[in-house]
């Protein structure tokens, strides 16, 4: 059985890119205040879980259609896993530091996306384009890990819980 690491192999990029793109622009808007009502690393945690299966979607299916379903989970995940953390970044400064912490965060963001581009640029080269989504579901599962540290470990002032 032939597996379709993306509906790119079928010359359906546009398409693929569509899928991902609505569904990131529709969570965004409908979904945008989630970290404010329900916080900032339970939201990065259930978009994180979903951008995750949107990823492992594409590297699983056997059908294209299945992965068009994977670019559009990814692109609803990955739309609030960015606010979300943020929020948490924000939170766990004093107000006098919020602005550097927003910088700061921003700035890893471009860096990782900086590195993890020609990373998996090589995996792909090296491995296949099939095995880059793993890595990237693997590699968002990590940020998942993250997210649930955030949860046990509320940020404190002064030694109190927030």
């Amino acid at each position: 059985m032939q597996r379709y690491c993306s509906p790119i192999v079928a010359g359906q990029g546009w398409l693929a890119y569509t899928a991902y793109a609505v569904a990131f622009i529709l969570a965004r808007v409908f979904f945008g205040d989630a970290s404010d009502k329900f916080g900032g690393a339970k939201v990065a945690l259930f978009c994180a879980l979903i951008e995750t299966a949107g990823q492992a979607l594409m590297w699983l299916a056997v059908r294209p259609e299945l992965a068009l379903v994977g670019t559009a989970l990814t692109g609803f995940g990955f739309s609030l896993v960015y606010p979300g953390f943020g929020v948490e970044a924000v939170r766990r400064v004093p107000a006098q530091s919020r602005g550097l912490a927003t910088g700061a965060y921003t700035a890893f963001l471009d860096l990782a996306q900086g590195v993890a581009s020609p990373a998996l640029g090589l995996v792909a080269r090296g491995a296949g384009l099939n095995v880059v989504f793993l890595v990237s579901a693997f590699t968002v599962l990590c940020a998942a890990l993250v997210a649930s540290w955030l949860m046990v470990n509320p940020p404190t002032v002064g030694g109190r819980q927030q």
